[in-house]
């Protein structure tokens, strides 16, 4: 249990900075997903607890595994920051290219977690294998909450927009009844 709140409070801090710096574009894409890669690689490796024997068979598909993710990741990404450019006029055909893109960018990424299950599964056995993916659906469910919460949802500028007007103009209208009772 002290291993896992250390993963979480660790990939907390290590994630939460990095996250907003992501859409500047594709490059910095690759340099965040360096720096966490390898922070992310030592977590990994401190909660596996792996055998000698079973570490380089585990870490050659790891490093397989990651690199068929982080292209996933990187559409992803791209898509938040298409997403970010044209949120304020979005019409009916870019959400939807949007939202199946996401999908399937969704998709693929379950679709990999399955193949390298199987493949480590072969090398270290299932309970470790099903410990990595637990893991990483951890890790790749936090990262996505962080991105979430830092991405507007459909609608919510508007009404946080109409929001605060409405509120200025009460605020107008109580100053004007002030002063005109001061008149």
């Amino acid at each position: 249990m002290k291993t896992i709140i250390k993963i979480i409070g660790l990939f907390t801090i290590l994630f939460t900075g990095n996250v907003a710096y992501c859409q500047n574009g594709e490059a910095d894409i690759d340099v965040v997903q360096a720096l966490l890669g390898r922070n992310k690689r030592l977590i990994i490796a401190e909660y596996m607890q792996l055998e000698e024997k079973e570490k380089n068979s585990f870490w050659h598909l790891y490093d397989q595994y990651e690199e068929k993710r982080k292209d996933i990741e990187k559409e992803v990404f791209l898509l938040l920051n298409e997403y970010a450019e044209k949120y304020k006029t979005l019409n009916d055909a870019e959400a939807h290219k949007l939202i199946v893109n996401f999908m399937k960018s969704m998709d693929e990424n379950n679709a990999l977690r399955k193949v390298y299950f199987k493949k480590m599964e072969k090398e270290i056995g299932s309970l470790k294998a099903a410990k990595f993916i637990q893991l990483e659906t951890f890790i790749q469910t936090s990262s996505q909450a962080n991105l979430q919460n830092q991405v507007p949802m459909i609608g919510e500028l508007e009404r946080l927009n109409r929001q605060n007007t409405e509120l200025q103009l009460r605020k107008t209208e109580k100053n004007t009844r002030m002063i005109e009772t001061f008149n």
